[in-house]
């Protein structure tokens, strides 16, 4: 697990600093007498959370005009000599930007510390990991496998970004934040209940084991920031409820499925939660893709015959030896390392590479 805000996850901003600086000068601008339109509000909100240095940069050069203000009223006091100038000094500098630096100090207040509220985190498992972690607003969220998320939690919304892997939400209940995860081209949305969301190559499966969500389409390969200004509150006519002990699948760009689970394939499903992998009469081929999730090997299967076995068994996470050698004792199958990353499965003694 670690926080966005780690030195492990730097990101290198493609701004430069006087950039920055021409960007907060607008602001500043746009600040004067703190007359800003709800859109420019919103805009100057994102803007802020977008990157710690656009916080500094404002501060400081709202600091700045505030003791040029000083400065000024000293000069027009004649406490200082008229043959120096403050004004022509900075002249430059004021020309877009001079404003009354005391309602500017108000605004500038007021919409950091609403940017500074929002909270974000980035929550990554290596290959054959599992953690779990609560929010601060207690909810709680179980991360298998070579999986990673982004938060980002604000006074209004809790939004998480399901980048790559499986994850199950156990949410609390907050009626005026929902609780909102945004995975390939859906967004999933839940008040107070438990969920698994699986994203797949081509699918994202959902599964409902408490209370209910609602799934919408949008467009895939969005910044979180982004989504959070979508608005989640109105229901639109494509968008598809799931309840408990029922799951959808939906692949990308195409209508979902919905359909009942029973509760012993659910048990099954999340049986990584308790470390174990449970199978009931699956094919191997399903077996062998699951297995391979949790192991830096891959294995492998060399004859198309052995994809339709069907096969029974609980198994440790990542114990892909004791599989090996329960089919090599019920189905006369053989193993064969390939190379350092590879295990080929087959029916013969030997197999050219």
């Amino acid at each position: 697990m670690s926080n966005s805000n780690s030195n492990s996850n730097k990101i290198i901003s493609l701004h430069s600093t006087n950039s920055i600086d021409d960007e907060a000068s607008l602001w500043l601008v746009r600040l004067d007498n703190c007359d800003l339109s709800q859109q420019l509000r919103n805009e100057l909100k994102h803007w802020l959370a977008a990157d710690i240095k656009h916080q500094q940069a404002l501060t400081a050069m709202a600091t700045v005009w505030d003791d040029i203000d000083e400065s000024l009223a000293l000069v027009n006091d004649g406490k200082l000599s008229a043959s120096f100038s403050i004004l022509d000094m900075f002249s430059p500098l004021l020309k877009p930007t001079l404003i009354a630096a005391s309602f500017c100090f108000i605004c500038l207040f007021v919409f950091i510390n609403s940017s500074l509220n929002i909270q974000k985190n980035t929550y990554v498992t290596a290959v054959g990991e599992q953690i779990q972690a609560t929010f601060d607003d207690g909810s709680i969220i179980h991360l298998n496998t070579n999986s990673r998320i982004e938060t980002e939690f604000s006074a209004d919304k809790r939004m998480i970004k399901l980048i790559r892997g499986e994850a199950l939400f156990d949410v609390a209940h907050d009626p005026d934040r929902p609780f909102i995860v945004y995975v390939g081209d859906r967004l999933v949305q839940a008040i107070g209940t438990k969920f698994v969301i699986h994203l797949q190559s081509e699918n994202v499966e959902i599964t409902v084991t408490d209370g209910k969500v609602v799934m919408s389409k949008i467009t895939a390969d969005q910044r979180l920031q982004d989504i959070s200004k979508i608005d989640t509150a109105t229901i639109k006519p494509d968008d598809v409820f799931i309840t408990k002990d029922y799951q959808a699948i939906a692949p990308s760009g195409q209508t979902p499925t919905l359909q009942p689970v029973e509760a012993n394939n659910i048990e099954r499903s999340l049986a990584w939660l308790d470390g174990k992998m449970v199978f009931k009469n699956e094919k191997l081929f399903d077996v062998i893709t699951e297995v391979n999730r949790y192991i830096d090997q891959e294995i492998l299967l060399h004859d198309t015959i052995l994809r339709e076995i069907r096969i029974s068994g609980r198994f440790d996470l990542g114990d892909s030896e004791a599989l090996i050698e329960a089919l090599t004792l019920s189905f006369d199958i053989k193993s064969q390392r390939i190379d350092e990353n590879k295990i080929l499965l087959s029916k013969d003694v030997k197999v050219s590479t």
